[in-house]
């Protein structure tokens, strides 16, 4: 009997994954060969209709906002590498506790806590789900605070 092992090939799935489409062109009409502006938003173009210039200034709008969000996903990634370079030339980690059940004013200010007589003094608590770049400035301040340079 043949065994073959597998080998995985897929990507994981994205925990947030931004697309932009955009593709405008100025085209003949084929019966009048009038110019007219046509654009499409769809990446197989199924959408592809002529518009106005008003028309395709909002779609370039709504692209520029897209992109927007793909420079955010862009910052939230440079913040998670420079963290992980961050603790590890200070031997530091990470841990996060959910503090949903705290008073709501606490949780506000609760950014990162260390406790050096803990464990083995090298576990900085966050709150889970913090924003990658609001983490890493809250861990930086924490290793200024605890007399390392950050």
């Amino acid at each position: 009997m043949d065994e073959r092992k597998s080998i995985p090939t897929a990507v994981p799935p994205a925990e947030r994954a931004v697309s932009l489409t955009l593709e405008a062109e100025v085209m003949a009409d084929d019966e009048s060969g009038r110019l007219g502006l046509v654009a499409s938003a769809d990446p197989h173009l199924s959408d592809i209709a002529e518009v106005s210039p008003a028309g395709l200034r909002d779609m370039i709008a709504a692209a520029r906002t897209r992109l927007t969000e793909f420079e955010r996903l862009a910052d939230e990634q440079e913040a998670r590498d420079t963290l992980a370079a961050l603790l590890a030339e200070h031997q530091l980690r990470i841990e996060e506790w959910d503090t949903s059940t705290l008073d709501p004013k606490l949780r506000a200010r609760l950014k990162a806590v260390h406790d050096p007589t803990v464990g083995d003094g090298r576990t900085i608590v966050v709150p889970a789900g913090q924003d990658p770049p609001a983490r890493l400035a809250a861990v930086r301040d924490l290793i200024a605070e605890m007399g390392g340079a950050a």
